[in-house]
């Protein structure tokens, strides 16, 4: 996938938020104003991700695709946050995120272990150009 796709997926999470925060107003509910902050953090991961190579954080150079992990694990963390309340009511709710909230516990854990392979560099080694 071309990195250019990364800025514009955190594009299109912060208008995702945005849009939460214009018709919602802030949110009272703690799972919503969670969803709100996993969905922010994730955009701009992914931002940083398709526009730098690499990062300067400290004396650390991180690579785009540390940030690309990053905004995996965090839009796990916002899928998660809003399908958690579902797991736990004992009433089905009238609206709910995921039809099944167990398959969707299972992509939020499948996208959140891509996101930490990502993070911890695997299947992103650097290989030269005579290999």
């Amino acid at each position: 996938m071309p990195r250019a796709l990364l800025t514009s997926l955190g594009i299109g999470l912060f208008l995702v938020g945005g849009g939460v925060l214009a018709v919602a107003g802030l949110p009272t509910e703690i799972p919503m104003g969670l969803f709100v902050l996993w969905t922010a953090c994730a955009g701009a991961a992914f931002v940083v991700a398709g526009r730098r190579e690499r990062v300067q954080v400290g004396p650390r150079s991180v690579r785009w695709y540390v940030f690309a992990g990053v905004g995996d694990v965090a839009l796990a963390g916002a899928a998660l946050s809003v399908a958690v309340p579902d797991l736990l009511a004992s009433a089905r709710p009238a609206v709910s995120v995921v039809s099944d909230p167990l398959g969707g516990l299972l992509g939020v854990l499948a996208l959140a272990c891509v996101g930490l392979g990502c993070v911890h560099g695997a299947g992103h080694r650097e290989i030269g150009p005579g290999r």
